[in-house]
């Protein structure tokens, strides 16, 4: 019994001297690190701004006179605009001296401002002179502008008419002054019916003379319909 007993220890003794030592260095995972190309990195493009494109202005267009039934005029002929020196002027109705553009709320002295050309109907950039007469005494108002010098050839042009939607009747008035004093030139008398009026009225008569020419408006009818409009009031000069 006792030799069974110590057979099996010395089988045993035996199996585990056969078996092979486990090594550490297989039993431990290998880390690798990847490593970074530098020149993979520096061959990528470099990203580079969008350049904003810059804004141009384009101006606007001379107004066609056509539209309203004026001549045709080259560029640079026009001496002289009623419109754009509207400010100059000096507006008053007689009895009082008037602000420079006027608006509505001055009704009962009347005012004179610019108007936007497509409240008559027309391109924007129309010069309008919109004068709207005094509603109490002195239904007349005018503005005297600064001096000029006329040439012989030079032409006022202009076309008269209501403001659209209104039901004026009044009296257009051109008069100019000097050192001798003042004179009247001419004047034309529109009312709501009537088509707009076309004016190209020379000034040979007062060639070679420094003057200040006055534009004015007087009511024939009733005077809370007085708004009469100037369209593109102007000196025209031939080309010499």
């Amino acid at each position: 019994m006792h030799k069974k007993i110590l057979s099996f220890l010395l089988l045993g003794l035996f199996l585990t001297g056969c078996v092979p030592a486990v090594s550490t260095s297989t039993m431990t995972s290998e880390v690798v690190t990847p490593t970074i190309s530098i020149t993979e990195t520096a061959t990528q493009p470099m990203s580079t701004a969008t350049p904003i494109p810059t804004a141009t202005i384009t101006p606007s267009p001379t107004p066609d006179l056509g539209l309203v039934g004026l001549p045709t005029e080259e560029k640079g002929t026009q001496v002289f605009d009623f419109v754009e020196k509207m400010c100059e002027a000096q507006w008053s109705n007689r009895g009082l001296e008037l602000p420079c553009p006027g608006n509505g709320t001055q009704s009962s002295a009347g005012y004179v401002m610019q108007l936007d050309g497509k409240a008559q109907g027309l391109p924007s950039n129309m010069n309008i002179l919109l004068a709207y007469t005094p509603q109490e005494k002195y239904e007349t108002i005018s503005g005297k502008y600064p001096a000029f010098t006329v040439q012989k050839g030079d032409r006022f042009r202009t076309v008269l008419a209501c403001k659209e939607h209104t039901f004026c009747d009044v009296d257009f008035v051109l008069n100019f002054s000097n050192e001798k004093g003042s004179a009247g030139l001419t004047n034309w008398q529109h009312i709501f019916t009537d088509k707009p009026l076309v004016v190209d009225y020379p000034l040979d008569a007062i060639a070679g003379q420094t003057v200040q020419f006055t534009l004015a408006v007087r009511t024939r009818g009733n005077p809370v319909e007085a708004y009469a409009v100037w369209i593109a009031p102007h000196i025209y000069r031939p080309v010499q």
